[in-house]
Order: C-alpha cells, then sequence, then structure tokens
C-alpha cells in the first residue's frame, strides 16, 4: 500500500479476531518502530506481550480499555528517563529549550518537584508517540488495525512488566485484526485545518 493509502484506511479498533498474528509481520511492525527518530536523551524500548495473563494483568489497569486484553498482541512503547532536568545546569540545552517551549515556572517546578520518576517521565513523554504512530501505520499495511492508548497506571504497569527503574512505559499498542467496521470519518472541509504564514 502506497503511504498515504495507510493514512487514510487507519481507524482506531477495539475489537480484535481471536486470529494470532504472524511472526514476519511482528518483526516487520517493530523494524518500523525502531526507525522512529529518538532524542539525544531518551532511547525507546518496545515490549511485545501476548501471553494472556499479562494482558489480561495490563488491561486492569487502564482507564475503560480493558478490552485490550482481547488483542493478539500489546506493544508497550517504552522510553528511557534517565535524563532528568533537575540535574541539569540552568545552560543546558534541554533546559532552555523546554524553558523556550514551556515557560520558566512550568520548567522550574518540573527541576524541584520531589516526584522525580512522574517529572522525567512527563519531560519524555512525547517522542515515544512517533514511534507508536510507525507501529499503528505499518500494522494497517498488513491489514491489521489497532489504537493508541495512553490513560494507564504507568507506575502500575511498569511492575507489571518488570521494566528497571530508568525504563517507563509510555503508552500501549494494542494491535490485530479488526473485528468490527469503524464509521467513516464525517466528511468536513478540511481546508480549515491549513493556513499559510500567517492566520488571518
Amino acid at each position: 500500500m502506497e503511504l498515504l493509502e495507510v493514512m487514510r484506511k487507519r481507524r482506531s479498533v477495539r475489537k480484535f479476531e481471536d486470529v494470532d498474528i504472524d511472526n514476519s509481520i511482528i518483526t516487520d511492525i517493530l523494524e518500523s518502530a525502531k526507525l522512529a527518530p529518538e532524542t539525544d536523551t531518551c532511547n525507546y524500548y518496545f515490549g511485545v506481550i501476548e501471553d494472556k495473563k499479562v494482558k489480561n494483568e495490563i488491561s486492569s489497569v487502564t482507564l475503560w480499555a480493558q478490552w485490550v486484553s482481547k488483542a493478539p498482541v500489546i506493544i508497550a512503547c517504552c522510553c528511557d528517563i534517565s535524563w532528568d532536568i533537575g540535574e541539569q545546569n540552568d545552560d543546558d540545552y534541554g533546559v532552555i529549550g523546554n524553558k523556550l517551549r514551556y515557560g520558566e515556572d512550568i520548567v522550574n517546578f518540573l527541576r524541584k518537584h520531589e516526584n522525580r520518576k512522574a517529572c522525567k517521565t512527563l519531560v519524555q513523554s512525547t517522542p515515544v508517540y512517533i514511534a507508536a504512530q510507525h507501529i499503528i501505520l505499518t500494522a494497517v499495511s498488513h491489514n491489521l488495525r489497532g489504537c493508541l492508548v495512553d490513560f494507564i497506571d504507568i507506575e502500575k504497569i511498569n511492575k507489571i512488566l518488570g521494566l528497571p527503574e530508568h525504563i517507563t512505559c509510555q503508552l500501549l499498542v494494542p494491535i490485530g485484526y479488526a473485528d468490527e467496521t469503524p464509521e467513516q470519518k464525517r466528511s468536513k472541509n478540511r481546508d480549515d485545518m491549513i493556513f499559510y504564514d500567517k492566520w488571518e
């Protein structure tokens, strides 16, 4: 499939057929995840969850997403949170860049807050979404479907997966062959999503 065709076919699916996914497809999906850009301070790791007991444990600590246990495979998208913005000098690129983006008050709060693991998890929360999108699109190219699930109890999932202290699960991508047909996106003028040079 051409990339744009894959993107057009992508829909969030929460019901899956009870059909195993071939290992060669899983390998292809993981290869696409590894191709996602990483930051200088954040490396990715991917868990392939197929064990029913583990999937049930994971599903019990999601927000209204118990259906993930029915997916043939759950990809746990994890990242390294060793880098701590609270340990960096004021002239550190990450400190300066985050102040530029979010403002000094927010960054100072994150640098001083006592729950260091939560702050490090928050600072590193967005880059791995690029890898998750690679996973979803590659799954669609193999006629699979999935959904991003990120309202999760991160600490409990970290324990379920036995992750070391410096690695955290940021989101889940359950995938499988769809057992539902999501509604087509409503037809609307998509041109209002785009502007050139200035919003007018």
